[in-house]
């Protein structure tokens, strides 16, 4: 499973490409290639030598090999012996500037000797000139000479280096050398000599980050992508390409990596071992330490990969002198290092060298020294604060004291939900039921505790999924041990919360009993969280009054008890239902309760959670005013880390929804896959569902009519009749399609099919279920809110009914950020037709700043629709708006659009603008990016510094298109904005 490729390494190959180039061209120099063991330094140099030969070069190749007593001249005989046997070096003996040198080499390559030579032998100074004499001879072809390992290098070796680097400047000669950096050697004190006097140049070869490591298992497995559970198979490569290829073939031939129809597969049931080859290295250097080091560093193996060198002594029976001088040693034989972050700690070099100590021990040593090194950390440090107790808890495993172990994994799970690392926590438990299973644990109620907490921790993260039939199955064995009756309470209340739309019936049930306990056991505490539950299932079935009262009630309760404990959770709870209420009726009340919201959760250490939920919603009232999408993002990145699913899938959708208005396309279809594919893996139909509807929306604007059937269609397939969906599929993505392609009537027929299914969405909001995993309050911008205000100003233009459609939006709460500006745009064309003139410009002016913060280039498509009525009733400025737009709509290709802008300003008698085109040739790069020839006119003047004013006088277009042309721009160029554009264009403007 060799990688048939290098990743990761193109710096390094430039620069190795241009020392050879620079070679090529009579300037000859050494370059040496450094890095860890493992890091891929040999395979730059059979790179570079493979590049060599493809130019005629000759190519010499020799690596050192460490001994005791090395070989003198190893490496170069090496490389001259190869030379001899493939030809590389043609006629050798016979070269005129061979016979000063015959001897020397025939040293070396006995059958380059004649009859008649000197008997003299080889020194480093005579073979290093030979080798620039021949390589570099004139007419010849240029030479490449590559030493390998110059870490074990002999000293006759490393003085011909040292000679090359001075005499090879002005030769066809490149001489590299690859070595280690991770010990002290002659080699690395050669490489730092000759760089210093500036006499060679030296190549660091970092390890590969991550993305580079899946990558390269791609690339191995001749896969597109590696499988996640290869990436987490291949978590101990520490970014070493040696090690990544052994993992992946230890782990095939031992069956745990297979292949089948489907690809490539991890096998959980069959473990693998520590790669021959690595285990053979550490077995080694480990029994060079001798037994009292051997058993401090096994000790350190023990207590993990990072670990504090301060508990040896208690563990290992050593003194602290002794414990240093065995650390001291590890570290000179590469098995150990210094961590840099920690003056206590050390770390082995490789997660696979601590694997490789820890597989050769005897299972008594093991469980002896694992069971020793948790007591010594249990004494001294009390109360295990973290990371103690997830360490104490695997040295228990390792002991064989599952049940020990599974306590501290428990109590560390707790911890980490306080902190909101919901993954974290349910890594934790998964590993903590493991060891409850074990035969040798007979403790009913520990496992219900474990389960107890895990069902937490779906409730966080949203995965209703896993969290029902646990909430079913822990409910039974609560019966079964007679457990107090609150903590089936507490449970029921979880699966009451998990997304109460897919099962109304259950989860009411689930509320009854739950209400049944608190009224036997008149527990006040319960009883608030039962009111704020039901807050939240009334709020997804639409009914905000009765939502907003119990939110209060349970927060009345809260905040008599102070606001702490389980009172700050239900204070929570219930803030978060008020917020989003009164976000469809007052920003500000809404605004001021997550505000709340995120000061209690600040305040409290244990709630990490809750702290994510706050900032989501403030972000999406920031998403609602302003378009604002940096907030998203950092919550984004919060709830990815925390493992909240829910919380995640719903910001995707949200930033492919608010995407899907600006300019790049392909950033909103990406975030709309994605947030489907989200949604698919946390079974939420109806959230998958929305990113379909937003795919289709994207294939509207684009005018795709064909691909906006295909995925709508598959929208509705997934919840078949569902009003919400079907008003989201008609009313915006089908309207849309026909509106970017100027087609009237397939507009009006598409407003009317969606305009049923928006009634009948909204007549049946309360009391009503809405689609699986969704509930519209959640997910604002998306239907069926969005689609009111499209079809309020399709009614306007239309002369349909829009003073109802307009009435409709604002009950319906649709008055918010893009719908803002559809509503005003419709109200101006009602007002214009009552004779309000001054009204409808105002109304139109207000449309425009609405969209502004949005898209800016959705006022052209307004302005087309309102224009006919604004020229008609004398209001706006309807002939500026069309020229604008005719060119916009034009530069981006939207040709019915802007045939259509120019018919209505020839209707309406007015100048009509010539069809522009612009004169920029447009270079392959950008036209594959979408680049226009009008905007190459516009990119080459903006890298000459000018203003939109000074490109609009030189292109004769107005300031306002040259605007929407940098928008454009910018967003398929992917720059952040027009500083960073300009420094891109720039480089394309003609010298």
């Amino acid at each position: 499973m060799l990688c048939p490729e290098l990743i990761g390494r193109s710096a390094e190959l430039d620069a190795l490409t241009a020392a050879l180039d620079a070679a090529d061209e009579g300037h000859g120099g050494v370059v040496f290639i450094t890095g860890d063991d493992g890091v891929g330094k040999s395979r730059l140099a059979k790179y570079l030598s493979s590049q060599a030969a493809d130019r005629g070069f000759e190519v010499l190749r020799g690596r050192s090999t460490c001994s005791a007593v090395p070989a003198p001249y190893r490496p170069v005989a090496e490389a001259l012996l190869g030379a001899a046997r493939s030809g590389v070096i043609r006629a050798m003996p016979d070269m005129p500037v061979m016979s000063n040198y015959r001897a020397a080499l025939g040293s070396l390559v006995p059958e380059w000797r004649r009859p008649g030579d000197d008997t003299g032998h080889a020194t480093p100074m005579v073979v290093g000139e030979a080798l620039l004499r021949i390589l570099g001879r004139p007419g010849g072809p240029g030479g490449l000479v590559v030493l390998d390992d110059l870490h074990c290098a002999d000293p006759e070796t490393l003085r011909i280096v040292d000679y090359l680097a001075d005499n090879i400047a002005s030769t066809r000669v490149l001489c590299v050398g690859a070595l280690r950096t991770s010990e002290p050697s002659a080699g690395l004190d050669l490489v730092q000599a000759v760089t210093a006097r500036r006499g060679g140049t030296r190549i660091d070869v970092p390890r590969l980050a991550p993305d580079e490591v899946g990558a390269m298992a791609a690339a191995c497995l001749s896969a597109e992508a590696a499988p996640p559970a290869v990436d987490r198979l291949l978590a101990d490569c520490d970014g070493l390409p040696y090690a990544v290829e052994e993992i992946l073939v230890a782990a095939a031939s031992s069956g745990k990596l297979v292949r089948d129809e489907s690809g490539w597969r991890v096998n959980t049931d069959v473990s693998t071992r520590v790669p021959d080859s690595i285990a053979g290295s550490v077995r080694s250097r480990l029994g060079a330490l001798g037994s009292p080091a051997r058993k401090v560093i096994v000790t350190a193996a023990v207590l993990g990969r990072k670990f504090d060198w301060g508990l040896l002594p208690c563990v290992a029976g050593v003194t602290e002198p002794e414990a240093l001088d065995a650390l001291q040693r590890a570290c000179q034989v590469q098995l150990i290092e210094p961590s840099c972050t920690d003056a206590r700690a050390f770390r082995f070099r490789h997660s696979l060298t601590r694997e490789a100590i820890l597989s050769d021990l005897m299972p008594p040593e093991l469980a002896s020294t694992a069971a020793a090194a948790a007591d010594c950390i249990q004494a001294a440090h009390p109360g295990l604060p973290a990371p103690w107790c997830e360490l104490a808890a695997e040295l228990r495993a390792l002991a064989r004291q599952p049940a020990e172990a599974a306590r501290l994994l428990v109590t560390a799970a707790r911890r980490a939900l306080g902190q909101g690392a919901v993954i974290s926590a349910v890594a934790a438990l998964q590993n903590a039921r493991k060891l409850i299973a074990e035969p040798s644990v007979d403790d009913p109620m520990l496992g219900i505790e474990a389960d107890e907490v895990l069902l937490e921790a779906f409730a966080q993260s949203g995965d209703a999924r896993q969290l029902i039939p646990l909430a079913r199955d822990l409910l039974a064995r609560l019966s079964a041990a007679d457990a107090d009756p609150r903590r089936s309470a507490v449970v029921r209340l979880r699966a009451a919360s998990a997304r109460p739309e897919n099962n109304p019936a259950a989860a009411a049930a689930n509320l009854a009993a739950a209400a049944d306990i608190a009224v036997r056991l008149r527990d006040p505490q319960l009883a608030a969280g039962i009111d704020a539950v039901a807050a939240q299932n009334a709020l997804a079935a639409g009914d905000i009054d009765l939502a907003v009262g119990l939110a209060q009630r349970s927060l009345d309760t809260a905040q008599a008890a102070g606001l702490v404990g389980w009172a700050a959770e239900v204070a929570l709870k219930s803030l978060e239902v008020a917020g989003r209420a009164h976000r469809v009726r007052d920003v500000s009340a809404a605004r001021a309760a997550f505000e709340r919201s995120r000061q209690i959760a600040d305040d409290h250490e244990d709630l990490g959670i809750w702290r994510i939920r706050a900032r989501h919603e403030l972000a999406t009232l920031d998403m609602l005013s302003d378009g604002s999408e940096a907030g998203l993002r950092e919550v984004l990145r919060l709830a990815q880390d925390a493992g909240a699913s829910d919380i995640g899938t719903i910001i995707e959708l949200q930033l492919a929804n608010l995407w899907s208005l600006g300019a790049d396309l392909q950033q909103a279809l990406d975030a709309a896959r994605q947030g489907e594919r989200s949604a698919a893996q946390i079974k939420a139909p109806g959230m998958q569902a929305l990113g379909l509807c937003l795919q289709a929306n994207i294939a509207g604007v684009r005018g795709d009519r064909q691909q906006v059937e295909a995925v709508a269609q598959r929208a509705e397939r997934l919840i078949p009749g569902e009003p919400e969906i079907l008003a989201a599929t008609w009313g915006q993505a089908r309207v849309l399609a026909a509106l970017f392609r100027d087609d009237r009537a397939r507009v009006l027929q598409a407003d009317a099919a969606a305009a049923q299914h928006v009634s009948a969405a909204l007549a049946a909001r309360r009391g009503y279920s809405p689609p699986q995993g969704y509930a519209a309050l959640q997910v604002p911008l998306l239907s069926p809110r969005r689609v009111l205000g499209l079809h309020a100003l399709v009614q306007a233009v239309s002369g349909g009914d829009g003073a109802g459609a307009i009435e409709q939006a604002r009950a319906a709460g649709a008055d918010v950020s893009w719908n803002a500006g559809c509503l005003a745009y419709a109200d101006a064309v009602l007002a214009g037709r009552a004779g309000d003139a001054g009204r409808a410009s105002l109304l139109a002016e207000q449309g425009a700043e609405h969209f502004a913060s949005f898209a800016p280039w959705w006022n052209h498509l307004a302005r087309r629709l309102v224009a006919t009525a604004a020229f008609r009733n004398g209001w706006g400025h309807p002939s500026a708006w069309m020229r604008d737009a005719a060119g916009a709509f034009e530069a981006s290709s939207y040709d019915q659009l802007a045939s259509a802008c120019r018919g209505v300003l020839r209707r309406a008698g007015e100048r009509v603008p010539r069809r522009g085109r612009g004169s920029a040739p447009v270079p392959a790069q950008m036209r594959s990016l979408g680049i226009t020839s009008r905007e190459m006119d516009v990119l080459l003047l903006v890298a000459g510094g000018h203003s939109n004013a000074e490109i609009g006088q030189k292109l004769r277009i107005s300031p306002k298109t040259v605007e929407t042309h940098v928008a454009s721009l910018i967003g398929k160029t992917g720059k952040s904005g027009r500083r960073e554009l300009v420094a891109h264009a720039a480089r394309l403007a003609p010298a």
